[in-house]
């Protein structure tokens, strides 16, 4: 067998990146005759390439790694030399594992901690996610919730104004002239002249605004809600409009469509939000099964004497996480009755947002 040097070397941290997304690859040599379960499963699969004492990588092994890259960066590994390159690589890999372990830091806390956590992401994925679907989601809940919550799926058109009011319907009128005369794409001309005229102190220290409203709003005078909808385009100026606390005059701020969406559009958007509630509870109800197999105890006294940091989140800086790149935390686990919150990849949410 030819030696390997690494002057072909991938840069290591990409080759643990992939050794830590795709598991360990060398196996121990009282298992080189097995075929390797992360390869194709065809008899060569099993062939040695290489041995660090007692532990074999296989052609599954080096394929199994060059097969997970993306297209592009896959193609470069056709040739024997850059193969070299990748089997030098997961080497590596294995004689700082061996010496690391040899030096005991595979009982690290931190290590062993790490450890347990890629284990339940795997164990709830086996035995608990690949159990669940979004097509579970009964159509009547689908229903109830779509009639109970008409808010979300319609939304009737709504403007925003800001307004000058004024006693006098003559000064009304000037101060009307005064306003259209300021830049119609600029604001502030508006709001100064709120400041300096507006006789209405609840809406002049914020400018003058309304805030939005639609049609059917019960906050503002009628004469008030009609003009606002008969402006057409944002920075028109209203002529004075009479109601019984004087004389408005508006300036259209925000002009926002409603909309209406049939249940038969949103059904998908439901059913994932249903799901996720469902999974919540699932998820609960699977913790507190295994709960009642063990014998868990607690001591709150001595959970009392637990001594909290105040200083900064050390999570600000990356550190201290519990959950390092490319690890995936146990969705939910130490937050029952929350929402569970996966990451973007994991196998439960790319199949719920899956159309």
């Amino acid at each position: 067998m030819s030696p390997l040097t690494g002057s072909r070397a991938l840069p290591l941290v990409a080759v643990l990146a992939a050794f830590s997304a795709g598991g360990g690859c060398a196996k121990k040599d009282r298992d080189k005759n097995a075929t390797h379960s992360a390869g194709t499963g065809a008899p060569g699969d099993a062939l040695p390439v290489a041995r660090i004492d007692d532990t074999v990588i296989t052609v599954g092994d080096v394929q199994d790694r060059i097969n997970k890259m993306a297209p592009f960066p896959r193609g470069r590994y056709v040739s024997l030399e850059k193969k070299k390159d990748m089997l030098d690589n997961l080497i590596r890999v294995e004689v700082m594992a061996k010496e690391a372990e040899k030096r005991g830091y595979d009982q690290d806390p931190e290590v062993v901690r790490v450890k347990k956590q890629q284990m339940i992401s795997k164990f709830l994925q086996k035995e608990f996610e690949s159990k669940l679907r979004v097509e579970d989601v009964p159509e009547a809940d689908v229903q109830k919730y779509y009639g109970e919550h008409p808010e979300e799926f319609n939304r009737p058109d709504e403007v925003r104004v800001s307004q000058i009011l004024l006693k006098d319907r003559a000064k009304a009128e000037k101060v009307a002239v005064e306003a259209r005369a300021t830049d119609k794409n600029d604001p502030r001309g508006f709001r100064e002249l709120v400041t300096k005229y507006s006789e209405d102190e609840d809406s002049k220290p914020r400018g003058g605004d309304l805030t939005s409203f639609d049609k059917a709003t019960t906050l503002y005078p009628r004469p008030v809600v009609d003009a606002a909808f008969a402006m057409k385009d944002v920075g028109d100026i209203s002529a004075p409009v009479k109601s019984d606390k004087g004389y408005h005059v508006l300036r259209l701020t925000q002009k926002r469509p409603g909309f209406s969406r049939p249940l038969a559009e949103v059904k998908r958007q439901i059913q994932q939000r249903l799901f996720r509630e469902m999974r919540t509870k699932a998820l609960d109800a699977f913790v507190a099964d295994l709960k009642k197999k063990y014998a868990v105890t607690i001591d709150e006294a001595n959970l009392a004497k637990v001594s909290v940091d105040s200083g900064p989140d050390p999570r600000a800086a990356g550190a201290g996480v519990g959950f390092p790149p490319g690890a995936m935390p146990p969705p939910g686990l130490l937050s029952p009755g929350r929402t569970l919150a996966l990451p973007p990849n994991h196998p439960a949410e790319r199949k719920a947002a899956t159309p």
